[in-house]
């Protein structure tokens, strides 16, 4: 269970380490309480899609619930894949072209960042695995790895080839893997 815990915080941040990567290569700060928005926003919308998955799972049979959970974890991660395969470049959320996310670019980067925890915070949930932790799991990883992403580039010149692309690829197969392993479970 603590396996599939990080494995999940890890698939729905990774997006958060190529943000990270993308916006040092720009040169756009990501300034510290814009990551600790970025954390908070993303536990939440994780909070309330485990709340509403749990609540869901009241009212299905187990079974129902597994293959429904399964079923979404399957078709995010597929989804991902062909996102990231179809789109250059990410959006850019410096709207004041300041050159640093603060205030409500770095709520409105949450937002962008945490909208797969929504399927997969109801999925997760339905086949069983929906506790508070994972909430608190993600958001911690989504400011890790913006972090970790800025570090990395400033660390790691040849990174700057790291794209949005990679990160789909891994994030979305990740999902899938989970889906698979509790399909098996």
């Amino acid at each position: 269970m603590i396996f599939s815990i990080i494995i999940i915080s890890i698939s729905l941040s990774i997006d958060a380490l190529g943000i990270g990567v993308s916006y040092k290569i720009k040169g756009v700060r990501i300034q510290r309480e814009a990551k600790a928005i970025i954390g908070i926003v993303s536990m939440l919308m994780m909070l309330v899609a485990v709340m509403i998955g749990r609540h869901m799972s009241y009212y299905m049979p187990e079974d129902v619930c597994k293959i429904v959970g399964i079923s979404i974890l399957v078709l995010m991660g597929a989804s991902i894949i062909r996102n990231s395969i179809n789109h250059e470049e990410e959006n850019t959320y410096d709207r004041d072209h300041s050159m640093e996310i603060t205030g409500i670019e770095a709520i409105l980067l949450a937002l962008a960042l945490s909208l797969d925890s929504v399927s997969a915070g109801i999925a997760v949930a339905a086949i069983g695995l929906g506790n508070l932790i994972i909430p608190v799991c993600v958001g911690l990883t989504q400011m890790f790895f913006l972090a970790l992403g800025e570090w990395l580039v400033g660390r790691f010149h040849q990174l700057q080839n790291l794209n949005s692309k990679v990160c789909g690829l891994f994030s979305g197969s990740l999902l899938i893997l989970i889906a698979i392993i509790r399909a098996i479970n």
